[in-house]
């Protein structure tokens, strides 16, 4: 049976928190930073409290997938900042990701299905995202969505990428 893609509930955070965890930066994942339940609870109130869609997959085992967007006018984080003056906006704008998938759904076509269910409900959206500039398997997979770099920038002394969809 195919993963099945909904939108988050609050009542998702501790599910995604472990999805996340083996991926965040204190574990040697690829992700920048750590997600602990209260940053993920948090994050999902406000992406709920601002019509932000969260984008989970999941099949009957566990959660596959989440992919985080946020509004483009929250720049309460330095990265949110810089990111929002790399982009040259041509229209409406939102974060995009942070994005994980479990290490089991990977390649198998998982990130462009979520990635269709958020394009239907942002439409006439860009999103605008950033990838660690070492991480070649995201870069690769966010360029066969349609993604474009916009600018190269480094975040805690690592080189980054700033991606938009255009």
């Amino acid at each position: 049976m195919p993963p099945r893609l909904r939108n988050a509930k609050e009542s998702d955070a501790a599910a995604i928190a472990a999805l996340m965890l083996p991926e965040s930066s204190s574990q040697g994942g690829s992700l920048h930073g750590d997600f602990p339940l209260e940053k993920i609870s948090h994050w999902l109130t406000q992406a709920l409290a601002d019509g932000m869609p969260v984008v989970l997959a999941e099949d009957a085992a566990s959660l596959l997938g989440v992919l985080f967007t946020s509004c483009s006018r929250h720049l309460d984080s330095p990265v949110a900042v810089q990111m929002a003056r790399l982009h040259h906006a041509t229209g409406p704008f939102y974060f995009y990701g942070p994005v994980c998938l479990a290490a089991r759904a990977r390649g198998q076509g998982l990130l462009s299905a979520m990635w269709q269910q958020l394009q239907q409900q942002l439409p006439g959206q860009q999103a605008v995202l950033f990838i660690h500039a070492d991480n070649q398997a995201s870069l690769k997979a966010h360029t066969r969505l349609g993604m474009v770099v916009d600018a190269q920038f480094e975040l805690d002394g690592q080189p980054c990428v700033l991606l938009s969809s255009r």
